[in-house]
């Protein structure tokens, strides 16, 4: 059998009809050139009906890439449907909180990315902002009519003692924003570890594994501008390095 060298990072993928009335597993291509220039071999993960079949996935891999897309269902927490609730898929949602569960439990390394940190905390017990304008600020827009995620939108402060530190080249980021939906209840067993200036929860972290965070905005977008958001998943290459090599 043949060893992959380099660690597998799963990256999970949404399933969308096309114009010709097919439906393909797709995700943006950035996500895989980031991976691979952080020295890590990328693997779509594909959208399946059957949760048990996760385990064979999570086999597969070094480290998880939760990527970002729909709204999460508030049928996860709340349980109370607004009309703020864009786009979702629910099984997307149970397919993804499978595979997060199951990476959690064998402390795989795991990054959230937009969509990806929400359902982190939703999958552990938190709750969201179905709509940031509607239901906290009306004054905080994060999904402005721009909507290319190369540009930066706005400035998030990252605070001391957390993973993020290990990366960033200084204690505030300008980062991109794509969201309409934003961390309400912090979920238990994470911290918060930046914020934007209007409070809005930008990235967490868990407090008692090796590598899971989240991050809302978009870094794979962002790498060319600055390298700082490279590092961020050549930190997560190193720990998917540490189960890769065992």
């Amino acid at each position: 059998m043949i060893k992959i060298k380099k660690p597998v990072i799963g990256i999970t993928t949404f399933c969308k009809q096309e114009v010709n009335n097919k439906h393909y597993n797709k995700v943006r291509c950035s996500y895989m050139k980031v991976v691979s220039e952080a020295g890590g071999t990328p693997i779509l993960i594909p959208l399946m009906n059957d949760l048990r079949t996760a385990i064979d996935y999570i086999e597969l891999i070094d480290g998880l890439i939760l990527s970002g897309g729909q709204d999460v269902s508030p049928h996860h927490y709340d349980n109370i449907v607004t009309d703020h609730v864009e786009d979702n898929d629910p099984r997307r949602d149970s397919w993804e909180m499978k595979l997060f569960e199951l990476a959690f439990e064998e402390n795989i390394p795991i990054l959230g990315i937009c969509r990806g940190m929400q359902l982190i905390n939703v999958a552990r017990g938190g709750s969201l902002y179905q709509d940031i304008i509607a239901q906290y600020d009306d004054n905080l827009v994060h999904l402005p009519d721009k909507r290319d995620e190369n540009y930066v939108h706005h400035t998030v402060k990252i605070e001391e003692n957390c993973s993020l530190c290990n990366f960033a080249c200084c204690q505030q980021l300008d980062v991109n924003s794509h969201h309409h939906q934003a961390i309400k209840e912090l979920a238990p067993g994470f911290k918060v570890i930046a914020k934007t200036e209007g409070e809005i929860v930008e990235a967490i972290e868990a407090v008692d594994k090796d590598f899971v965070i989240g991050v809302q905005w978009h870094p794979e977008d962002l790498t060319h501008l600055h390298p700082c958001f490279k590092e961020l998943f050549n930190l997560l290459i190193k720990e998917a390095s540490k189960k890769h090599n065992i």
